[in-house]
């Protein structure tokens, strides 16, 4: 079975990477991600702006029409790693409330605005802040 045969009939193949200390499974297939931003309460719409696509384009990823390119594919890993570190720090009930809430260390701003003007990184370093108990 060849990888991309795999990747679609599994979602992902069992090989993995780190981001900034969070293993992400390589080759996660881009259904699965947006499935992740979608529990995290991520829209579509916020997605395409973070990843600089049409949402349509967002649409066909997930249908398995079109593969995203390469630096789409990075953002998409960073979500992905976002989504596992939120999973591991949060509770499953509260993952939309904290995207969604005004958070003093990112300047009174909601991580889904961040999201939005594709500032991952900066959603990364909070929950990194989290995971470490330093929150200002």
């Amino acid at each position: 079975m060849e990888v991309k045969e795999a990747v679609k009939k599994r979602g992902r193949i069992k090989s993995h990477k780190r981001y900034q200390g969070v293993k992400v499974l390589n080759e996660i297939a881009p259904k699965i991600i947006i499935e992740h931003c979608e529990a995290l309460g991520i829209e579509p719409k916020i997605l395409s702006s973070c990843l600089a696509v049409n949402p349509k384009t967002i649409q066909r990823w997930k249908d398995g029409t079109a593969e995203p390119n390469e630096s789409a594919q990075r953002s998409l890993d960073k979500l992905e790693a976002i989504y596992q570190l939120t999973a591991r720090l949060l509770k499953k009930d509260a993952w939309r409330s904290w995207f969604h809430s005004p958070n003093h260390t990112l300047g009174w701003e909601s991580p889904v605005d961040l999201l939005s003007r594709g500032e991952l990184e900066q959603v990364k370093n909070v929950l990194g802040m989290l995971e470490w108990g330093i929150y200002s």
